[in-house]
């Protein structure tokens, strides 16, 4: 019997479907199952989720874990990979399921049932490898048991293991992932040290993060403590989460001479999902204060003002060489001149396009 698992992913961090035990005659899930129509049984009895081009298997229906509302988190991610694939290698001459030995090498680091990495299988073409990684090893099996069933062997590796510790065991530049996927319970923030340093130079990194309310400004000093921000409830509270996220990760990236190039920032539902190129070059990295900056926000109107961290200028010398200086600020008087009335300070956050 597949256990609840406590890893993130399509398995962890979503709702377990439950269901009356009975079955119809047709093995179609019974009342209280949504989505019926994607749920049968397979002649040995298993449990059957189709999603796009992949099935997943389970014991039965009550060991069933499967949120539909991250189809469109599944499908989104398939998109952009694909797309990605499309500006390395002429994708239209492969075709999806088989193996390009010049293509993409993937991983997703929480994989759970390997619902994601299967798709990814079946349904992008130009891949080499895909590595679905997860510390349990009833997860693992279930991986294992999924890609026999979808017949992608020869592209989808199960790992059992801690994902930190194989990400950084692939932190050598020839031994980087071209693609890396983090869809965690809750924060990504404890993989992003090992992703950063693990995906390849111009590689992309696929990131969630559900744990919206601290993004959003439940709990400022718990956002401080994994984000390295101080979170405000504004009215534009998703897309500060969606910039403290992204800061974040070029916070992590920047320690290791490295900086992002945000590709699609998204607030769904109940997360943030971004998707991000990873750079290396030490001389970006420098412009990395001018792309960040401190909040104040007003506590009447709740009107926002931002002061950036850093100050890009031209050098006198030639307009080739950037100048880096230390900006002046505040960027407003003590009382709100909307208003009169003061201001919270919030970030730092992400103040470039997203």
């Amino acid at each position: 019997m597949v256990e609840p698992l406590g890893t993130g992913g399509d398995m962890s961090d979503k709702e377990v479907v439950e269901a009356d035990a009975a079955m119809t005659k047709g093995g179609v899930a019974g009342v209280g199952v949504c989505h019926q129509d994607r749920f049968s049984q397979n002649s040995d009895g298993w449990t059957v989720v189709k999603e796009g081009q992949a099935e997943v298997l389970f014991p039965s229906l009550n060991d069933v874990f499967y949120n539909p509302v991250q189809e469109f988190n599944r499908d989104l991610s398939t998109a952009v990979i694909q797309a990605h694939a499309a500006q390395h290698l002429d994708v239209l001459e492969h075709e999806a399921g088989e193996v390009c030995e010049d293509g993409l090498t993937v991983l997703e680091a929480l994989a759970a049932s390997g619902l994601r990495s299967i798709r990814f299988a079946r349904e992008i073409r130009g891949l080499k490898s895909v590595v679905a990684n997860d510390w349990s090893k009833q997860a693992t099996e279930s991986i294992r048991r999924n890609v026999t069933y979808n017949k992608v062997d020869q592209l989808v590796t199960p790992h059992n293991g801690d994902a930190s510790m194989l990400m950084y065991q692939h932190k050598q530049p020839k031994d980087r992932f071209n693609v890396i996927d983090l869809d965690p319970y809750g924060s990504p923030t404890p993989f992003l040290d090992s992703a950063v340093q693990s995906v390849s130079d111009g590689g992309l990194l696929c990131v969630t993060a559900t744990d919206m309310a601290v993004l959003c400004g439940n709990s400022p000093e718990t956002c401080y403590t994994k984000y390295g921000a101080i979170a405000l409830k504004t009215r534009s509270c998703h897309e500060f989460a969606l910039r403290i996220l992204l800061q974040c990760l070029e916070s992590h990236a920047n320690r290791y001479g490295r900086y992002i190039e945000p590709l699609l920032s998204l607030s769904i539902d109940f997360y943030c999902r971004v998707f991000v190129r990873v750079h290396t070059g030490q001389a970006v990295c420098k412009q990395s204060t001018s792309k960040l900056g401190h909040v104040y926000q007003c506590t009447g109107c709740e009107s926002l003002a931002v002061q950036p961290l850093g100050r890009l200028s031209t050098h006198k010398g030639g307009a080739q060489q950037m100048k880096y200086c230390l900006p002046t600020g505040p960027p407003l008087d003590r009382g709100c001149e909307h208003c009169g009335m003061g201001h919270h300070i919030g970030g730092p956050i992400w103040i470039a396009p997203l």
